[in-house]
C-alpha cells in the first residue's frame, strides 16, 4: 500500500510540474517574445528541457544507466520536429 502511495505522489508531483511548466513556457513565449507557440512546440521545449535535465543529472551522478532514456528522448524530439514541421507546412498552405 506504501508503494502504491509514493508512485501516485511522484505521479502527481510529475503532473503538477509538467502543467506548470507548459503554462510557463506559454505565458514567457506571449509576453516576453510575443510569439504564439502551438502545444506541439510547447511540448517540443518541454522534452528538451527533459533531456537536459536527465543529462546533467547523470553526468553529476556518474550514471551510464541514464543514457538509454536520453537516447529514447532524442528519437522522441527527432519524430516530434518532423512532424511539427510538416504540421506547420500545412498550415501555411491552408492560410495562403
Amino acid at each position: 500500500m506504501m508503494i502504491f502511495m509514493v508512485a501516485l505522489a511522484i505521479l502527481g508531483m510529475f503532473a503538477f510540474y509538467s502543467l506548470l511548466a507548459y503554462f510557463l513556457i506559454r505565458l514567457i513565449s506571449k509576453k516576453g517574445f510575443k510569439v504564439t507557440l502551438t502545444k506541439y512546440e510547447i511540448l517540443e521545449i518541454m522534452t528538451w528541457l527533459a533531456l537536459i535535465f536527465i543529462v546533467f543529472y547523470s553526468i553529476k551522478s556518474w550514471s551510464s544507466f541514464t543514457i538509454l532514456p536520453a537516447v529514447l528522448l532524442v528519437i522522441t524530439l527527432k519524430n516530434m520536429r518532423i512532424s511539427n514541421r510538416k504540421y506547420r507546412e500545412r498550415i501555411k498552405r491552408e492560410l495562403a
